[in-house]
């Protein structure tokens, strides 16, 4: 396993998303900062245990934990032995702290047990694209630094779901959503697929989706009448039906009220 780290100079570039500094399989020594470091930063835990301890809480981290740190606030982590191997980056940019605060990342969060494997490929990106590409390597990692804060933002929203891996047993619903969707759906239909009573049907999927299945119904009708839009030759009652809503003006209410224009007006800006 390569130890590497590199610190690099974006002279006057403004970028959205950059990193002063990053380290892929560092073997950590203790950090202790009683007055915090003046970047927020991620850390991954690649081998071994650690634990962390920050704002009067202490964390236990496994292997493949990734915890994030906001600016400025004190903290210090060590290995449970010698050889505890991390993976970090420190987080800079004109639009960093504006992309942090819209995702919730006021605090310190750590996410044990989940599949972080993306956030370690998402760092290995942005430190090869630093290292070999001189001329625009620090706008092509600003990409990949965007897209690894939105892995730990994605990270952190499945771990608080309350039944967290519920949405995995709700996804079948999904094809099948999709599969039926001219069709005119009910509550036991949707149930059944799952083998369950409507009553818990409506409480997982409320818990995967943050919706009823009925309002996710509506969603994905709308969204998938715009294709049949770009046919200017289809009329809009056609359209409506092609998605299993038979009634033109409950059509255009909810296309008015989730995409904010009719499908008229849609039709008129995109195709």
């Amino acid at each position: 396993m390569k130890s590497e780290a590199l610190f690099p100079n974006i002279g006057e570039k403004k970028l959205p998303f950059h990193t002063p500094a990053i380290g892929l399989n560092k073997l950590q020594c203790p950090i202790v900062r009683e007055n915090g470091y003046h970047l927020p930063q991620i850390i991954l835990c690649v081998e071994g245990e650690g634990v962390l301890e920050t704002e009067g809480k202490t964390y236990q981290l496994s292997e493949g934990a990734v915890f994030f740190l906001p600016a400025d606030r004190e903290h210090r982590y060590h290995g449970k032995d010698a050889n505890w191997i991390t993976s970090w980056i420190h987080l800079a940019g004109e639009n960093m702290n504006e992309i942090l605060e819209s995702f919730g990342l006021r605090e310190c969060v750590v996410i044990n047990g989940a599949d972080t494997s993306h956030c370690e490929r998402i760092m290995r990106q942005i430190l090869t694209e630093l290292k070999v590409n001189r001329l625009n390597g620090a706008e092509r990692s600003s990409v990949h630094i965007y897209e690894l804060v939105m892995e730990l933002h994605m990270l952190r929203t499945e771990q608080a779901r309350p039944q967290g891996k519920g949405v995995y047993r709700v996804l079948p619903l999904l094809d099948y959503i999709d599969e039926h969707i001219t069709e005119q759906l009910t509550l036991a239909d949707l149930a059944k697929v799952l083998e369950v009573t409507p009553q818990h049907l409506c409480r997982a999927f409320k818990e995967a989706f943050g919706m009823r299945p009925f309002e996710y119904i509506n969603r994905r009708r709308i969204q998938i009448s715009k294709r049949y839009l770009a046919d200017r030759n289809m009329k809009i009652a056609a359209v409506a039906s092609m998605v299993g809503i038979h009634d033109v003006s409950y059509y255009c209410y909810n296309f008015k009220r989730l995409e904010g224009v009719t499908p008229n007006e849609f039709r008129a800006q995109n195709f």
